[in-house]
């Protein structure tokens, strides 16, 4: 849910500086032409040059800084300073976003030039041959005109002042970094119901974990797997091979951060997703279409977290899943699953998921998580079995959510489809780790059951129809203990079992 923006100052909620950005409106796009102001050579190795601009009012809009990178030089580094300016004290304030693309430009979809972003996370990165800063990739620094990419996000009506130094070092290059990406498959235990969290942040954006305390906390919660989501970089996906293990599958992904909504690009190995782009161009369909020709999907994130830049623009039609349940269960996770019901009762066949977008050490990895039933622990089975909506959420390990429909000796279960053959069909749902809970079903006509779960946290709950009148089945699993905005928690979700 939190955007790429600096998520190291202090001290809000995040859904909170979400919600409360939105009750400003931003400018449109202007130019902004950088002026080089300043050049200082010290001793021939390290030359720092400044450049200086001014960004208007505004929210969607983007600035380039080019520079030169002659032969020999061995790292680069960059630092950005901005003029503050604090709307709301903690809560809106101007950032400057940044990033750096390479000699192979920097144009939409410049995948070849793409050598990192930080977005506001960071004042400075640095970046060779042999090593990078979180988030940016170490590779060879080929002469040609560079450029620092720039996000200006300016809630002062004046405008925002700013100043980029770009150095250049000078000498031998260091050894070339080796790529270690995750491998494709687990060790896992056959067909079998895995567990995973598929919106992570670490170091490699704003988040605060190192990669191998993420691993470390996705194994203590009982994962099996979990996607690694950077806002805007592969840079964590080159090395996660270091923490995979046999009983931990690592999906290479990306929070594609758009101005216009969120999504999750999970699949992904040594591809970079970009997210310059806004509805209407037809930008986002291409890419969400090129993440599936590679096998992985894409994810809907917190659709209907408002303020500016998180609200989801883009529609539903090239989604294969919505992020319904995004961290501690909100009012708008709550409106998120009204409206993907609504869309179910259309008859669109779209997957919910569930993720804690964990982000700091408060931030409780696997809360909720998507739990998928797979023929084996394995990237392409693991996406294929969410597009597919083979799943339920779930707020932690201990909580079980099976739910069946059976007619006529035949027996479905979330994702795939029941031949009602016109006759009786019966619906279980069978739940364990919920005491005090309510376990109801829905169907297109809205709630048809519901049954009280007593302290073991261990019930069936079951319902009969005919036919193919219902249109889907699903379960939902509340606790009567109020959340942060909404009277009651979610527990657990399904995905629906269809009637044909």
């Amino acid at each position: 849910m939190p955007t790429d923006r600096d998520e190291t100052r202090p001290t809000a909620p995040r859904r909170d500086v979400l919600r409360l950005g939105a009750a400003i409106a931003f400018g449109g796009l202007a130019p902004m032409v950088p002026a080089r102001t300043a050049r200082a050579d010290t001793g021939g190795r390290l030359v720092t040059t400044r450049f200086t601009g001014h960004s208007p009012a505004g929210f969607d809009q983007w600035a380039y800084v080019p520079f030169d990178v002659p032969a020999g030089v061995n790292r680069i580094s960059v630092s950005r300073w901005f003029h503050p300016f604090v709307l709301v004290p903690g809560l809106l304030q101007n950032v400057l976003d940044i990033g750096i693309f390479g000699a192979a430009g920097w144009g939409a979809g410049a995948e070849a030039g793409f050598r990192g972003w930080s977005g506001g996370a960071r004042d400075s990165f640095t970046l060779s041959a042999s090593d990078a800063t979180p988030g940016y990739l170490a590779g060879p620094l080929d002469p040609g005109t560079w450029a620092v990419a720039l996000g200006p996000i300016v809630c002062d009506p004046r405008g925002m002042d700013w100043t980029v130094d770009v150095t250049l070092e000078s000498g031998p290059a260091g050894p070339a970094f080796q790529a270690s990406p995750a491998p494709a498959r687990a060790e896992g235990r056959g067909p079998a119901w895995y567990r995973g969290d598929m919106h992570l942040h670490t170091v490699h954006s704003d988040g605060q974990r190192t990669p191998d305390r993420l691993a470390a906390d996705a194994r203590a919660r009982g994962l099996d797997f979990f996607a690694s989501t950077e806002h805007n970089t592969r840079a964590a996906n080159q090395i996660w091979g270091q923490h995979a293990t046999d009983d931990l599958l690592i999906i290479g992904g990306e929070e594609v951060t758009t101005r216009h909504g969120h999504w999750l690009a999970l699949g992904l190995s040594a591809e970079w997703v970009d997210w310059r782009y806004a509805p209407g161009q037809g930008l986002f369909e291409r890419y969400a279409d090129a993440v599936r020709a590679l096998g992985g999907i894409a994810v809907a994130a917190h659709p209907l977290t408002p303020g500016p830049g998180a609200l989801w623009e883009f529609g539903y039609d090239h989604v294969d899943g919505i992020e319904v349940w995004n961290g501690p269960w909100t009012l708008d996770d709550a409106a998120a699953v009204r409206m993907w019901d609504g869309l179910l009762r259309q008859g669109r066949r779209v997957a919910a998921v569930g993720n804690s977008d964990a982000h700091g050490p408060g931030d409780v990895v696997g809360l909720p998580h998507t739990v998928v039933y797979a023929p084996e622990l394995s990237r392409a089975a693991i996406l294929a079995a969410v597009r597919a909506g083979r799943s339920y959420l779930a707020e932690s390990a201990g909580v079980t959510l099976d739910l069946t429909a059976a007619a006529g000796g035949r027996v479905a279960g979330p994702g795939q489809t029941l031949e009602t053959g016109a006759g009786s069909v019966e619906v279980t749902a069978v739940v364990s780790g919920v005491p005090g809970t309510t376990v109801t079903l829905h169907t297109r006509h809205g709630q048809v059951a519901a049954g009280y779960i007593a302290g073991t946290g261990a019930g069936v709950l079951t319902w009969r129809t005919r036919g193919a009148r219902a249109g889907f089945l699903r379960a939902e699993v509340h606790r009567p203990q109020p959340g942060s905005t909404t009277l009651t928690t979610m527990v657990a979700l399904s995905n629906p079992v269809w009637l044909a």
